[in-house]
């Protein structure tokens, strides 16, 4: 019994002392189980300049990301981000972080002119040249934001054409004048305007033909493609008053009023075209010139003839707004009270925008200087204002009509009596716009903040008044009058 007691005993010792040993040499093998695992946070520019170490992350501890040094030209840094297009997990700059896994940051950009809106210095913009029909070559021109600056000076050239001006469409009616100082805030393309050259000239001659009259008149001589003014009509027909020459007896092809300025390229017959002294609503005369009553509310009078013309059916001169006398061609770069542009005006100004050197005078009405009516006429006529031309507009009723050979509109009032307003478009450089249309000028200035337009009566087929046009813009005008009785 003795013996199995002291077995018993061994044995129990001998199974303590395995486990502990067992214990202690799985400790041994498996140590590395004990050790804390790390990860590494790499950074990456995404467009940026620099270099920047990676961070080491011990696992389940926070600590604070590396301040970023990484820069890019005409950007700001505003964080981190999992994904290079900002759409994983974002991070603020040194933002404390715990860990999970190796990954790599992206930095973030944001234009400075985005990130500081108010801060343009130094902000550039590129303008592009283009030849629009032309050739040769012209290097884009840089401008600093709000910085006055001259356009690169065209080097374009096209064959039998000559440069006038930039714009910023291909069909634009032009903006620029070559050299202009301007200020650009975007990107722009300029497109060069072109004129045609006109051929070398010729002698051709021009034939009058009484048409019904009587009297003599020698042929005149011009030169082709030169602009001349035709001899005053000497014709006489009794019982009619002359009205305009035209290429038919008929009536019919191209027309032109009395001592006109034109152009011709070839020899041309020239017909009288008269119209009856029969009937008339005259009702008297300022300063020798016709005037009717139309019964208008106002008991405003209208002159029967346009400024420039001696009938009814005559054209008159076209003026650009704010000018007296008429001329050739018609734009910014020799409009009277601009300094070469729309946006340079010395008179009849009432935004500093729009002004030379940011002028303003607030003049919204002609004054009697700048009147072509006044000027011409004399005292007591003048253009009429835009609430006058509303009060023929809305008073009279208007037709198209065709008087004297020459087209036009009818305008009759509330008493019966009408005028007549023969239909020539507007002139833009050398060139009639929309000649079977209305333009006439009104005495008054778009003020809704557009100073560089007026207010004009337009009338036509898809047209009807209550319109603006450019001041530089040669129109015709209809003068008004109140006669003293």
């Amino acid at each position: 019994m003795l013996c199995a007691a002291l077995n018993l005993n061994n044995m129990r010792k001998f199974f303590i002392l395995f486990a502990v040993v067992s214990v202690v040499g799985m400790m041994a093998f498996s140590g590395c189980d004990f050790e804390t695992r790390t990860y590494t946070v790499s950074f990456d520019a995404n467009g940026g300049e620099g270099q920047m170490s990676s961070q080491i992350f011990d696992e389940g501890v926070e600590e604070a990301l590396s301040a970023n040094t990484f820069t890019r030209d005409g950007y700001g840094f505003t964080g981190w981000n999992t994904m290079q297009d900002s759409t994983g997990t974002a991070y603020t700059d040194k933002q404390r972080i715990k860990v999970t896994s190796d990954m790599t940051l992206y930095a973030q950009w944001i234009a400075d002119s985005i990130l500081h809106p108010s801060d343009t210095t130094g902000i550039t913009f590129t303008v592009t040249f283009d030849a629009n029909g032309g050739t040769g070559t012209m290097q884009p021109q840089t401008f600093t934001k709000d910085v006055v600056q001259a356009l690169t000076m065209n080097a374009f050239t096209r064959e039998n054409y000559s440069f006038y001006c930039w714009d910023t469409v291909p069909d634009g009616e032009g903006l620029y004048i070559d050299g202009q100082e301007i200020t650009v805030n975007s990107d722009m393309t300029l497109y060069a305007k072109w004129t045609e050259d006109t051929p070398d000239p010729v002698n051709v001659i021009v034939t009058f033909n009484a048409n019904g009259g009587t009297g003599t008149m020698q042929p005149q001589t011009f030169q082709s493609g030169v602009r001349q003014e035709l001899t005053a009509n000497a014709f006489t027909r009794n019982g009619y008053s002359f009205v305009k020459w035209t290429t038919a007896a008929d009536g019919s092809g191209l027309f032109y009023y009395d001592e006109q300025d034109i152009v011709i390229y070839e020899s041309i017959t020239l017909y009288a075209q008269w119209r009856s002294n029969g009937g008339t609503q005259d009702e008297g005369e300022l300063n020798g010139h016709a005037y009717v009553d139309l019964g208008l509310p106002s008991g405003l009078k209208w002159a029967t003839c346009n400024v420039g013309a001696t009938v009814p059916e005559g054209y008159g001169e076209p003026v650009a707004w704010g000018e007296t006398a008429s001329k050739y061609s018609y734009f910014w770069d020799n409009y009277q009270y601009s300094n070469y542009s729309y946006d340079q005006l010395t008179k009849y100004c009432n935004v500093s925008y729009y002004g030379n050197n940011g002028y303003v005078d607030n003049l919204t009405t002609l004054e009697s200087v700048d009147d072509a009516a006044t000027s011409r006429w004399g005292a007591g006529w003048r253009t009429p204002t835009r609430n006058e031309m509303d009060e023929l507009f809305d008073n009279c009723t208007h037709v198209a009509v065709t008087q004297g050979g020459v087209a036009g509109y009818k305008f009759t009032g509330p008493n019966g009596n009408s005028i007549f307003l023969p239909a020539n478009g507007y002139r833009h450089l050398e060139t009639v716009v929309e000649s079977n249309a209305c333009y006439y000028w009104t005495s008054s200035l778009n003020t809704a903040n557009e100073p560089y337009m007026a207010y004009c009566l337009v009338v036509g087929s898809e047209n009807s008044y209550a319109n603006v046009s450019y001041r530089y813009r040669g129109l015709l005008v209809r003068a008004v009058c109140n006669p003293t009785k």
